[in-house]
């Protein structure tokens, strides 16, 4: 029988140790797992107008206006309005009725999808969008003189789906 001596000793161990930890990676490698848990989907916020409006020089005889409006998204994605109304025309100086005076156009064509994308907020931090449609009213050719510099108010409602990618 042959004596062991320190090298061959060593080598031994060596290789032992090698095949351990051969072994041991083998195992981390080919572990598995299970397990359940849950999720809920979190619910959407209404879109608010915080501004409408008409661009400088407002309403004219015989022409559409533009109707500028600043749209908060509190959702966690972004939104895109997908029609918007006008309803409730009023105006509160005596002698110019808003609906003998104003046409609602409602049927008046819509920005490009990216103009009427509000992008995503948060309720700490809202986003906001401008929007400007053109041409959702249009006064008479002959609209009372009482109307020359009148105020107007009307009720914005939006329909928008989500723009997430």
């Amino acid at each position: 029988m042959r004596k062991l001596t320190k090298r061959s000793t060593a080598l031994a161990v060596s290789g032992l140790v090698g095949v351990g930890a051969a072994g041991a990676a083998w195992a981390a490698w080919t572990l598995t797992g299970s397990g359940t848990a849950q999720a809920r989907a979190g619910s959407v916020v209404g879109l608010t107008v915080t501004s409408a409006g008409l661009p400088a020089g407002g309403l004219t005889p015989g022409n559409t206006t533009a109707v500028l409006l600043t749209v908060e998204n509190r959702n966690r994605f972004p939104v895109r309005v997908t029609s918007i109304e006008l309803e409730d025309l009023t105006s509160t100086k005596p002698g110019c009725e808003a609906a003998d005076n104003v046409e609602v156009v409602n049927g008046a064509p819509l920005p490009d999808a990216e103009e009427l994308t509000v992008p995503a907020g948060s309720d700490d931090a809202p986003a906001t969008a401008r929007i400007v449609w053109s041409g959702p009213l249009r006064m008479t050719a002959d609209p009372a003189d009482a109307c020359q510099g009148a105020p107007f108010a009307f009720h914005v409602r939006l329909d928008a789906v989500s723009a997430a990618s």
